[in-house]
């Protein structure tokens, strides 16, 4: 019986030595500190930009004028104008369709691009499908909206109440000034 007691005390004494061992391992591991990323000149392949470029005069002035407008509310290279649309602008239907089908308790499950204008898939709460189509595009507006809604088309109340809703957010988004149009991207030269 003594034996066997010895040789259970030497196993797991040498079972916790083991143990601590890999435990003060793990702790010296986790104190150590990193290098920090930026000592690290690894470029990696998806890298857009050089890690040793600098801004020059115009860029830098131009990100402070960016930095500025969004404290001002003006225009971040002064040759957009901030404007209203009283008809509504073409690049907030996808928004109002979406808001305002949430506005009757129903919501936009699919966008569909057509040559005359979108075409977008609509949810009901009682699983009934239908449709909001919006004709136009971004240089004329939008010209007409429609919806149906059910089997049949047979629930035109709640389609009015669809194109009633999708118009009055079209109008509210409208109102919100914006850049009249957007610049565009080149990469500046010297």
């Amino acid at each position: 019986m003594r034996g066997l007691a010895k040789v259970v005390g030497v196993y797991t004494f040498a079972t916790l030595s083991k143990r601590g061992v890999v435990m003060a391992t793990l702790l010296c591991a986790a104190c150590t500190k990193p290098a920090p990323i930026v000592q690290s000149n690894e470029v990696f392949p998806g890298d857009l930009a050089s890690v040793n470029r600098e801004l020059t005069s115009a860029e830098s002035q131009r990100v402070l004028n960016a930095m500025a407008s969004t404290r001002s509310q003006k225009d971040i290279d002064n040759t957009r104008p901030l404007q209203t649309s009283s008809v509504g602008r073409w690049s907030d239907v996808y928004q109002a369709a979406v808001i305002g089908s949430r506005k009757v308790e129903m919501a936009v499950v699919a966008q569909f691009v057509q040559p005359d204008g979108l075409r977008f898939t609509i949810l009901t709460l009682n699983n009934d499908q239908g449709e909001l189509v919006v004709k136009g595009d971004s240089t004329q507006g939008v010209l007409s909206v429609s919806a149906t809604l059910g089997l049949f088309g047979e629930r035109t109340k709640d389609a009015d109440a669809l194109v009633n809703s999708f118009n009055s957010q079209l109008h509210e988004l409208g109102a919100i000034a914006r850049p009249s149009q957007a610049p565009p991207i080149a990469a500046v030269t010297e």
